[in-house]
């Protein structure tokens, strides 16, 4: 995986990721997810592969900024 297919795809992979853990979205933006609990699920999901590019410091890191 490149880092820019899984940047490209993250968006649509937060929806998924939403939807699938039935998190309501941020009424105007008052607070945020935390991105550890959707960078666990994209890890243990059939998206694991999006977690896998190289980066330095690390993918994760790279993902959250």
């Amino acid at each position: 995986m490149k880092k820019g297919e899984a940047e490209s795809a993250m968006p649509h992979l937060v929806e998924k990721w939403a939807k699938v853990s039935n998190e309501p979205w941020p009424p105007d933006g008052r607070y945020h997810y935390g991105f550890g609990t959707f960078w666990t699920w994209l890890q243990n999901s059939a998206h694991y592969s999006y977690t896998q590019f190289r980066a330095v410091p690390d993918a994760r890191y790279v993902a959250e900024m």
